[in-house]
């Protein structure tokens, strides 16, 4: 899977060790090293750009995928085998379904990827991808039979709110196969055809033992198998009408590998090594895979229907392998749409990068315009999002840092209560699901209505909502400016004008949208002066109409006055 710890020297060595371990060591030593890296793993919360914040949703052990449903809860997928729910902010106690021993989640394995039906509302399918432990025979790591990768549908709600039913899973796709315990693939998702999309990677070690491991795993070569494809498959487990690969030595790889030199018909792309996440660029619907590589680029393709990306013969653009069936050199292989290095990514601060995860598309008009349309991918080695800025070829710069090495995981916009916001999953702190939000976005000034200046608030005023005490150092406090000095109570924003007064310190105060943590300073000060400056303060957070104040300042207190000159709504 894509977010195995790894660094060039680290992976060839205990991939060359494995290959001479019997397979009860072998599966032992795929649990320690999951076991360590989890160990590893550091808190999440890290450096985003000014005036965004990076919050806490929930802490959920092992998260590996996301998806919303209309009605606005988040689903998250545990590598352990349980579909957890986040509803109205707040984790479910009780898992939506547990696989139990049904999945095997030892080395990268485990319930690996979810997707919501478009029609959810009226028939309530999820769909799951996961590492099913077939015929009960146990999870070894060098296994052709047992166990497989397996997508099934199941229904939700029906007939207990938040739960499934583990009877109704229906199998659309069985028989992967899953031979060394690692490069899994596990990516689900609804294309804008309707149709499910997987990506399936290569399998860590050659299942036919016609070539090795790593990099001199040749099975994503062999069009008779799933294996270091991206599928696709109708909704019913059916091939559509229009996939590249149907009629003459084509056949069915649904149950298992078709006979050699046949192709799978479920094959949409081929030649990855673990096309461990991806999505679909907004507008042209142009499928972004993001693709592990090996030892030293990363890469992410913008995928043609029947394309060849040229692993193991390439990594990235980059001539890799040169035997077997990488000899002589395929022809037509489709470069990257980008790539990086391993180490530090071009542009950025990075610095042991090497494992690309997730990736999301910033939809046009939630984030400040410079992010209009943007490519932002996650690099699970060095606790990383960066950003892809569109040129010849792109670039690469900054945008959160410090997430935590080994953790970050999945990438999704969804909704939230401040509109749009970008969801990750990371593996650091224990396993956490986290929100990061933008600044707010300056209201339209045609829908400004002004105000003789009022005072909505005064901390020097009696204790209350809207009066004392001073603020305290260290502290945040909210306050309800909605309903106040005529402002509406669905205003999203107002024009004010902050003062701070009465201060027995320096420091600084942050405002923001309440449920947001504040991050940029509104005003600064110093003992005995009175400050004072315009703002617009949102209040389209949660609870609406309500500001979040935040002391910048480590001792004393100080007074804080604020008058309104206007609203937007």
């Amino acid at each position: 899977m894509g977010f195995r710890p790894r660094t060039v020297a680290s992976e060839h060595f205990l991939w060359d060790l494995m290959r001479f371990l019997r397979p009860g060591v072998r599966s032992t030593l795929l649990r320690a090293v999951g076991l360590t890296f989890l160990a590893l793993s550091l808190s999440a919360a890290g450096t985003v750009p000014a005036g965004f914040s990076d919050v806490l949703v929930a802490t959920v052990g092992g998260p590996t995928a996301l998806a919303f449903t209309p009605d606005g809860r988040l689903l998250v997928t545990t590598q352990g085998g349980a579909l957890r729910i986040i509803a109205n902010g707040q984790l479910l106690a009780t898992p939506a379904l547990s696989l139990g021993s049904a999945v095997c989640a030892n080395g990268e394995r485990g319930l690996l990827g979810v997707a919501v039906d478009p029609q959810f509302t009226t028939n309530h399918f999820v769909y799951l991808f996961y590492t099913f432990n077939k015929d009960n025979a146990g999870c070894p790591t060098s296994s052709q039979t047992s166990p497989v990768e397996r997508i099934s549908r199941f229904t939700l709600d029906v007939p207990t709110p938040n739960l499934i039913s583990p009877a109704t899973e229906l199998v659309l796709l069985d028989g992967v196969l899953n031979f060394a315990g690692n490069h899994n693939g596990g990516q689900l998702s609804v294309g804008p055809d309707g149709n499910l999309y997987a990506g399936i990677g290569d399998g860590g070690c050659d299942y036919a033992g016609d070539s090795g491991c790593q990099g001199s795993n040749d099975a994503s070569r062999d069009r008779n198998i799933l294996n270091g494809k991206i599928l696709r498959i109708a909704r019913d487990g059916s091939v559509p009408p229009t996939n590249p690969f149907l009629g003459a030595g084509t056949a069915r790889c649904n149950a298992g590998p078709s006979a050699p030199g046949t192709i799978c018909q479920e094959t949409f792309a081929w030649g990855m090594r673990n096309p461990f996440r991806f999505t679909f660029r907004p507008g042209d619907g142009a499928l972004t895979v993001n693709d592990v590589g090996t030892g030293a680029w990363e890469e992410i393709d913008l995928v043609q229907a029947g394309g060849d990306y040229g692993y193991p013969c390439r990594e990235g653009a980059h001539a890799a392998l040169s035997t077997g069936k990488c000899s002589p050199a395929p022809p037509g292989l489709l470069d990257p749409y980008a790539e990086y290095p391993h180490g530090t990514i071009p542009g950025t601060s990075t610095t042991n990068c090497g494992s690309i995860t997730g990736g999301a598309w910033i939809p046009t008009g939630v984030w400040p315009v410079a992010y209009d349309g943007k490519y932002l991918a996650a690099d699970f080695n060095c606790g990383a999002i960066v950003r892809l800025n569109p040129g010849t070829p792109p670039t690469f710069s900054d945008f959160a840092t410090g997430l935590g090495n080994f953790g970050v995981v999945e990438l999704l916009f969804g909704p939230s209560a401040l509109g749009t916001s970008l969801y990750y999953t990371t593996y650091a702190g224990g396993g956490q699901v986290r929100r990061v939000d933008s600044p707010p976005l300056p209201p339209p000034a045609s829908t400004l209505t002004t105000v003789t200046p009022c005072r909505v608030l005064d901390t020097r005023d009696a204790a209350g909502p809207w009066g004392g005490p001073s603020l305290q150092p260290g502290a945040s406090r909210d306050f309800t400016l909605g309903g106040r000095c005529g402002i509406p109570t669905d205003a999203i924003a107002v024009a004010a004008n902050v003062t701070v007064t009465n201060a027995t310190a320096s420091g600084s105060l942050r405002i923001s949208f309440a449920g947001a943590t504040p991050t940029l300073e509104t005003i600064s000060f110093r003992p005995g002066n009175t400050r004072a400056n315009n703002a617009i303060l949102g209040l389209f957070g949660s609870p609406a109409g309500n500001v979040t104040v935040a002391s910048g300042f480590a001792a004393g207190t100080a007074d804080l006055v604020i008058d309104v000159t206007g609203w937007w709504r």
